[in-house]
């Protein structure tokens, strides 16, 4: 028995289009599958043998999320299913590191030379990844010319009777105009790829031991960057960590606001105990019954070297003592300052906490040099960022 099976147009349709529908959702669940395969690959000369790290950099925490042996002929391949929207770097060891920003499906090619291969590697399949050698081997350059400078100080110290006090003054300027340098090519680096989550890195760029950018001193262009973050990245996890940073900062200015307002001419000096270059601990109530002038400064700013510089002018007054609490960041830096522009007759005291020093905080200090003048009693005389305002209380009290 034969049976004829006959089927309307819309029948024809219906089965048409479901067919369709079927095939797009395949062919849609291939792509999808494609596209979470991340592939990281390339050669890397003189390293067979070696591991290959792959480090997702989480706010908080450094975790490795895969691995791979370079084999004889110098390749390598990382693939992943998927990956977390944060950054990662490459690692073979601590001196031979890459930093990568990855994004699922991303298939990146690595070319390098170990060891040394943060100065020589070549990267294709991520504009990202490229802004980010592009970032480091610019800072990069100012630390070897830091390096160099220092070596030198380093080997003339070794010359009986060299005087490296000149030596010492040169490095201090370079690194200033280093920091002056690469803080204005962060900072246009930063604008110019606002669209690019790489900003968030670029923040938290170092020469030497500094930061170049400090969310205390530059708040206008970490708030440029979380606005931008949130417009394009509002996924990407350090998004959420600086705004959480940039929310505490303003915390704190308030609170330095609020303290710096209590403070004024006629109250009582804070009390306070920070170390001296001899590591000994010294109190602000040890030099009661003299006058004091209380000078913030840094040898990384050019203005307040030259004020503290000028300060010398007054050590021979009667019953005043001199306290220049340093906001650096390396005793080394600190010392060599001290030295080279002869402040060693003045009370040194430094902490290295620059900005979230308790001091620094206490007094309410926004810039350098800042300078508090007080009485023989431990009062306030003179709050002020003003050396002219200073001269002028300091000859009433000669």
């Amino acid at each position: 028995m034969k049976f004829k099976i006959s089927l309307s147009s819309a029948n024809l349709k219906a089965i048409y289009f479901c067919a369709i529908l079927i095939l797009m959702v395949s062919v849609n669940s291939c792509n999808n599958n494609k596209s979470n395969i991340t592939e990281i690959s390339g050669k890397i000369e003189n390293a067979s043998g070696r591991t290959v790290y792959l480090e997702e950099l989480s706010p908080g925490k450094t975790q490795t999320v895969a691995t791979a042996t370079i084999k004889d002929d110098g390749t390598f391949k990382i693939r992943l299913d998927s990956i977390s929207d944060s950054f990662h770097r490459m690692k073979i060891d601590d001196n031979n590191v890459i930093y990568l920003r990855i994004i699922d499906g991303d298939k990146i090619e690595i070319s390098a030379k170990y060891p040394g291969i943060v100065r020589n590697y070549e990267i294709q399949g991520s504009e990202d990844c490229k802004l980010l050698k592009e970032m480091n081997l610019r800072l990069i350059k100012s630390s070897d010319i830091l390096n160099e400078l220092k070596n030198k100080v380093n080997e003339s110290a070794l010359i009986p009777d060299y005087n490296t006090d000149s030596l010492w003054e040169v490095t201090n300027e370079t690194a200033r105009e280093l920091y002056k340098s690469d803080k204005e090519f962060l900072t246009d680096f930063i604008k110019k790829n606002n669209k690019s989550a790489v900003i968030y890195m670029a923040l938290y760029q170092y020469i030497g031991p500094s930061p170049i950018l400090m969310i205390e001193n530059e708040p206008e262009i970490f708030d440029f960057v979380l606005t931008e973050l949130k417009k394009y990245h509002p996924e990407l996890e350090q998004t959420a960590l600086l705004e959480s940073d940039i929310s505490k900062n303003k915390l704190k200015e308030t609170q330095k606001n609020r303290d710096y307002v209590s403070l004024s001419p006629g109250v009582d000096a804070p009390d306070f105990v920070l170390p001296d270059v001899n590591s000994k601990k010294t109190s602000l109530s040890a030099f009661k019954g003299n006058n004091v002038i209380i000078c913030f400064w840094s040898s990384w700013s050019k203005k307040s070297v030259e004020s503290v510089s000028e300060l010398i002018n007054y050590e021979k007054i009667p019953r005043l003592k001199i306290i220049l609490v340093s906001l650096d960041t390396q005793p080394e830096n600190w010392e060599s300052a001290i030295k080279s522009n002869k402040l060693e007759n003045m009370i040194n005291l430094c902490d290295f906490k620059t900005w979230e020093g308790s001091v620094v905080k206490i007094y309410g200090i926004k810039t350098l040099p800042s300078f508090v003048l007080l009485d023989s009693e431990g009062k306030i005389e003179l709050l002020t960022d003003d050396f002219d305002k200073l001269n002028a209380g300091l000859q009433e009290i000669k």
